[in-house]
């Protein structure tokens, strides 16, 4: 079978009549100075021959290449579901999202080649880069650099402090962690815990998050008992961190997992000291990932909405690019979140309500 190839502007041209210069114009939406009948006569033509844009030839003469890189990886499904968000607001801007990232999707192991991936980006002449929590703060020095010199950068759920145009989009942490804390206590828990991921630069998420939480709790219920225990290097197993927490004699009647794989660890822990959900322990998450509605019992959890989180983020660095915004202070945008509730919550004790 012979092999067609791709028209040329010269065939649209010649099977429509015109110059190569008035098809040029009129393919490129440069329509105003043609009549209509013309007009829709070479628009015709590049139907019928099948004609595509070369945007690589464009490119070169514009020096816009209409691509985004994306330095986030699936990790989890919220994850996967800010991605989402991004493609669809950059495709519905006619710009294409290149995504890359380290590791293995599912562990985030730099060794590295970081840096490799951001310059693959700068080569092809991306025009803004999105990252997420982990680059944004293993890179923050290079990425000042990139913005300096005009590519600009939207952070997902991290905020880079002093670099100029480094816009943010989080999770309204502040609502999450009300909604929490005025949960529980509502149930009648008035001995809460709260259990964190390791403290480290890219999870500023997390310290909002606490705080936030911490501060709720004590706005509408000062006379409350509460406890944070933080992961680390030295205690980096959650299910032993979590068993010790229960064989405490004054345990917690609740507790904050600030993410949903932090309650899952949680319910693992309390499974095997035979501890029941909710009757004797509630556990609260945080995300809503995809497999929170299928652990024994639903987890109540904050549901973080990941897809609109990607678009906000997408937008931002679009209007950054289109340069709608011109500040040179950076934007944080917040995106609301919604409490589930399932049912990992119930009223404390009996004998341990105050």
């Amino acid at each position: 079978m012979k092999k067609t190839s791709l028209p040329q502007l010269k065939d649209i041209a010649s099977a429509a009549g015109v110059s190569m210069a008035t098809a040029s114009i009129i393919l490129r939406n440069g329509n105003g100075r043609f009549a209509e009948e013309t007009r829709q006569r070479v628009l015709e033509v590049a139907k019928k021959l099948g004609w595509r844009q070369n945007l690589l030839v464009q490119s070169i003469q514009t020096g816009k290449t209409r691509t985004i890189g994306v330095l986030i990886p699936p990790f989890d499904s919220y994850w996967t579901n800010v991605l989402t968000g991004i493609h669809q607001a950059l495709t519905e801007a006619d710009y294409m999202p290149i995504t890359l990232w380290v590791g293995d999707g599912e562990h985030f192991a730099d060794n590295g080649q970081g840096l490799e991936q951001i310059h693959k980006l700068v080569d092809r002449r991306v025009e803004g880069i999105l990252v997420w929590p982990d680059f944004a703060s293993a890179y923050k020095d290079y990425f000042r650099e990139l913005i300096e010199r005009g590519i600009p950068l939207v952070v997902v759920d991290h905020a880079l402090e002093d670099c100029r145009l480094a816009d943010s989009v989080q999770t309204d942490e502040e609502l999450g962690g009300r909604l929490v804390a005025e949960h529980l206590l509502k149930l009648g828990h008035r001995n809460i815990g709260c259990v964190t991921e390791f403290e480290k630069d890219a999870r500023s998420w997390q310290l909002r998050r606490q705080r936030y939480f911490e501060f709720a709790l004590h706005t509408m219920a000062p006379d409350v008992q509460y406890r944070v225990w933080h992961m680390s290097e030295e205690r980096a197993d959650v299910i032993d961190l979590a068993k010790e927490i229960l064989r405490m004699k004054d345990r917690p009647t609740a507790l904050f997992a600030e993410t949903d794989h932090l309650a899952y660890d949680l319910y693992l822990a309390a499974a095997d000291l035979g501890v029941r959900i909710p009757e004797e322990l509630s556990i609260v998450g945080f995300s809503d990932l995809d497999f929170s509605r299928q652990m024994r019992p639903p987890l109540t959890t904050v549901r973080q909405n990941g897809i609109e989180v990607g678009k906000c983020a997408g937008q931002a660095i679009v209007r950054r690019i289109k340069k709608e915004v011109t500040s040179p202070a950076s934007t944080i945008i917040r995106v609301s979140c919604d409490l589930i509730v399932r049912n990992s919550t119930a009223a404390p004790p009996a004998k341990t309500t105050k």
